[in-house]
C-alpha cells in the first residue's frame, strides 16, 4: 500500500496538461537544462570584469584575503551572517587570486547551475517548454545578471534555492527519510549562507501546508532545520548595526523600490547615478510584460489542478519573502534590499515561464513578441549592469587609477574614514607607493573590515611632501585643519559625488 501512495504521488506531481505543439527537439532528460545553464554562465560572466569592485564585494576581498583565525575574529564582531561566504572565497581565493574575473566567477557558475536547476524544476512540475522558457528568462533575468556579476552570496542563494525546491519535490515523491534529511541540510546550508533565507524555508512550509502534501513532514523538518541554525540567526541578530546603512522608507517608498530592482534592474552599486532614460524604459517595458505574462499564465491554469503544485510554490516563494522583509522594514528596522532576495528570482522565472508556455499553447502569434520583449528588455539594463554605458565616474577603481598615475614617487594619504579605505584593498597595486598615515590598526588587527583610524597631527604631516585627502564627498565639510597648521599647499581638489580628492605639497 505504501509503495502504491508513493507511486501515485510521484505520478501526481509528474502530471502536467500537455502543451500544443510537437515535442521540443532538444526535449531530453539533460541537454536542454546543459545548455541553458552553459549559456547563463556566459550571459553573467562575458564583460564582469568591466565594473569596478563596489563596497560589498571589497568587504568579501577585505575577509577572505585574511587567515582562517582572523577571519573568525572578524565575524564574532561583524558580518557573521556573511561568514559561510567569506570562508568559501577564502579558499577559492588562495588559489585564484583576487582580479575582478577570479573574484566573480563563483557567482556565475552559480547563476549558470541555478539556471539549469531551474528547467529541471519546470520539468518535473509543467512540462519541457515551461522548464526551458523558465531557464531562458532567469538567464536574462538583470536580478540574476547581476548576482552573477558581483563578488556576494546572492547568486548562491538563488542556487541553493533551486536545490531545496528540487529536494523537496523529491522527498514529496519519495518520502524516504535520507531525502528529508538532505532537504533539511540543504535548508540549514541556505540560511547558513545568507540568514534571510530562512524566508524561502517559511514559503515551502507554507506552500505544503497550502498543496496539502505531506505538510507534517515539511514542518518537523522545517523546525529541525530551524532549530539547527536558530544559535546562528540569534548571533547574527546582534550585528544589526551592519544594517544601519539601508535608508529608513515608508512602505510605499519600499514598494515602488521593490517594483523596479526587485527583478528588472540589478544594478546595486551606491552611487546613485540613474542609467539613461531609455535604459529605464526598457526596463519598464521589460516589467509590464514579465508581470503580464504571469498574470496570463496563472490565469489560463486556473482551473488545472495539474499546475497547482507549480503555481503554489512559485507564488508562495516569490510573495512570503517579499512581504516578509518589506512588514519588517516597515514595522521594525529597516532591512529591504532587492539583492538580499535574489532568491526569489527562479520562482519568479517559472511564472514568466509559465505565461510564455500558455501563450504557445493559446495565443502563439504573441509568443514571439512576448519572447522579443522578454529579452530586450532584460539584455539593455546590462549595458548598465557591465559598465558598457553610464559608468560613475567616482568608482574604486577609477579613483584610485587617478591617485597612481599622479603618483611616481613615494607620497602619503590620510582617510577620513576607515571605509573610504576600500579602494586600497581592492587595488593594492596602485598605492605600492603609498603610506597610510590615518591606519591605527589594519583590519586583520582591529577585526573590522576597514581598519581603524587615528586622528593625523600637523608634525606628522611636515616634509612628508606629496599626500593625499580622501574626504567626504557631495560637497560635506571637511576637516584640512591639520594640513593647514602644517603649511601644506592645496595643489588638487576633485568633489565627487561619494568622496573628495585633494591633494597636498608638505614642505
Amino acid at each position: 500500500m505504501n509503495q502504491l501512495s508513493r507511486v501515485r504521488d510521484r505520478q501526481r506531481l509528474r502530471q502536467a496538461a500537455p502543451s500544443d505543439g510537437a515535442q521540443l527537439p532538444w526535449a531530453g532528460r539533460w541537454p536542454a537544462p546543459a545548455g541553458i545553464g552553459v549559456l547563463a554562465l556566459l550571459i553573467a560572466f562575458v564583460g564582469s570584469w568591466n565594473p569596478s569592485f563596489w563596497d560589498d564585494e571589497i568587504a568579501t576581498i577585505s575577509a577572505a584575503g585574511r587567515s582562517p583565525a582572523d577571519l573568525v575574529e572578524l565575524l564574532r564582531s561583524v558580518d557573521a551572517v556573511h561568514g559561510f561566504y567569506y570562508f568559501f572565497m577564502h579558499a577559492w581565493t588562495s588559489v585564484f587570486g583576487f582580479s575582478e574575473v577570479a573574484m566573480r566567477l563563483p557567482s556565475a557558475l552559480a547563476v549558470g547551475l541555478a539556471c539549469a536547476g531551474t528547467v529541471i524544476i519546470g520539468r518535473k512540475l509543467g512540462s519541457e517548454s515551461i522548464g526551458v522558457a523558465s531557464g531562458l528568462v532567469l538567464a536574462v533575468l538583470p536580478r540574476m545578471v547581476w548576482a552573477g556579476t558581483e563578488a556576494r552570496q546572492s547568486a548562491f542563494t538563488a542556487l541553493l534555492a533551486v536545490g531545496l525546491t528540487l529536494l523537496l519535490i523529491r522527498a514529496w515523491e519519495s518520502n524516504r527519510p535520507i531525502d528529508w534529511v538532505l532537504y533539511g541540510l540543504c535548508a540549514v546550508a541556505g540560511v547558513c549562507m545568507f540568514m534571510f533565507f530562512a524566508l524561502a524555508v517559511a514559503s515551502h512550509a507554507l506552500a505544503a501546508i497550502i498543496l496539502r502534501k505531506r505538510p507534517l513532514a515539511v514542518l518537523i523538518t522545517c523546525a529541525a532545520a530551524g532549530a539547527a541554525v536558530l544559535p546562528f540567526l540569534l548571533f547574527a541578530m546582534t550585528q544589526k548595526a551592519q544594517v544601519e546603512w539601508i535608508q529608513n522608507r515608508s512602505l510605499l517608498e519600499n514598494l515602488t523600490i521593490a517594483a523596479v530592482k526587485q527583478f528588472f534592474y540589478g544594478d546595486d552599486r551606491p552611487t546613485g547615478n540613474l542609467p539613461p532614460q531609455w535604459v529605464l524604459a526598457f526596463v519598464l517595458v521589460l516589467g509590464l510584460t514579465q508581470v503580464g505574462l504571469v498574470a496570463w499564465g496563472l490565469w489560463s491554469v486556473r482551473s488545472m489542478s495539474s499546475y497547482r503544485p507549480l503555481v503554489v510554490l512559485s507564488l508562495t516563494g516569490v510573495a512570503l519573502p517579499m512581504l516578509g522583509l518589506l512588514l519588517v522594514s516597515v514595522a521594525l528596522q529597516p532591512v529591504y534590499v532587492a539583492r538580499y532576495l535574489t532568491f526569489t528570482a527562479p520562482l519568479f522565472a517559472l511564472l514568466v515561464g509559465l505565461g510564455l508556455d500558455r501563450l504557445r499553447a493559446g495565443r502563439r502569434w504573441l509568443l514571439p513578441i512576448a519572447a522579443t520583449l522578454v529579452v530586450l528588455g532584460s539584455l539593455v539594463p546590462q549595458l548598465t549592469i557591465k559598465s558598457f554605458v553610464n559608468e560613475p565616474v567616482d568608482t574604486e577603481r577609477q579613483i584610485a587609477g587617478l591617485i597612481a598615475s599622479q603618483t611616481s614617487k613615494p607620497a602619503s594619504i590620510v582617510y577620513l574614514h576607515p571605509e573610504l579605505r576600500d579602494m586600497a584593498l581592492a587595488y593594492p597595486q596602485d598605492f605600492r607607493l603609498i603610506t597610510d598615515l590615518s591606519l591605527a590598526e589594519s583590519p586583520a588587527d582591529s577585526g573590522t573590515l576597514w581598519g581603524t583610524n587615528a586622528a593625523v597631527t600637523a608634525d606628522q604631516l611636515r616634509s612628508r611632501g606629496d599626500v593625499w585627502f580622501v574626504g567626504a564627498g557631495g560637497g560635506a565639510p571637511n576637516d584640512l585643519s591639520a594640513f593647514e597648521a602644517a603649511g601644506c599647499r592645496q595643489t588638487q581638489n576633485v568633489t565627487f559625488q561619494r568622496m573628495a580628492l585633494i591633494s597636498f605639497t608638505c614642505p
